[in-house]
């Protein structure tokens, strides 16, 4: 696997790339990296090529003095599927990333397959609750990795709360996608029933509940979700 990068229209962004015919694309959380997707590769066929994105403002990825909004991520995936010349690809969201991967399914193109891990975009964000807890969330995640910038975090915090970004239930029965909603049995940060929504509103989805595993199903349970993410792939 190498590390690249790319010029999008906001800015420079990094990924992992892992060759292979059928292109799919991996958006990370809030506050994360490409990195966090890394013990997945091993137990996805070698026929699926993979892109692990430092999303704008993550990891090695630029951070430009910017407001950080749904669409302009939206806008980065355009400008990597543009500059990498990709005809069909599959997408994969966990939280955030969940949260983009449907706007960008919803408002920019359709992905062949789409995968949904604990995904944010139809719950009440951070944002919306009160500044002390706002700002302690903040806090813990800039903390949580050291290239992590407060100003990003916050923005896309503040962002986030705006309604005019959420998906809207009218939208995602709308959707027209093969997906997979996969969700940790014990995640305290967007609970069970978030994901057991989105499997009613989007018409033929598929549902996995991770027993045990909390916000991050692919980190604690790698073997068990990348063979999961292989046979909905694949199927």
């Amino acid at each position: 696997m190498l590390r690249k990068s790319f010029n999008s229209s906001h800015g420079k962004v990094s990924y992992i790339e892992r060759e292979g015919q059928k292109p799919v694309i991996f958006l990370h959380g809030l506050g994360g990296t490409g990195n966090s997707w890394m013990k997945l590769s091993q137990y996805i066929d070698e026929t699926f090529g993979l892109y692990f994105l430092d999303l704008l403002g993550h990891g090695r990825s630029d951070k430009p003095p910017i407001e950080y909004t749904i669409p302009v991520q939206e806008d980065v995936i355009d400008d990597f599927i543009s500059y990498n010349g990709l005809g069909q690809f599959s997408l994969v969201g966990h939280s955030y990333g969940g949260w983009v991967s449907m706007r960008y399914s919803i408002d920019r193109k359709r992905p062949q397959k789409l995968i949904l891990e604990d995904s944010a975009g139809i719950n009440r964000t951070v944002g919306e609750f009160q500044e002390e807890q706002r700002i302690s969330f903040v806090r813990t995640v800039v903390k949580s990795n050291s290239m992590n910038s407060d100003e990003v975090i916050e923005s896309i915090v503040r962002n986030n709360a705006d309604s005019k970004w959420k998906v809207q239930e009218s939208e995602l029965k709308k959707l027209q996608v093969k997906a997979l909603i996969l969700w940790g049995a014990n995640d305290k940060v967007i609970p069970l029933e978030n994901g057991r929504r989105l499997r009613e509103l989007i018409s033929g989805s598929r549902f996995e509940e991770v027993q045990n595993a909390g916000h991050v199903p692919h980190v604690h349970f790698p073997e068990l979700v990348g063979k999961l993410f292989d046979s909905f792939l694949k199927s």
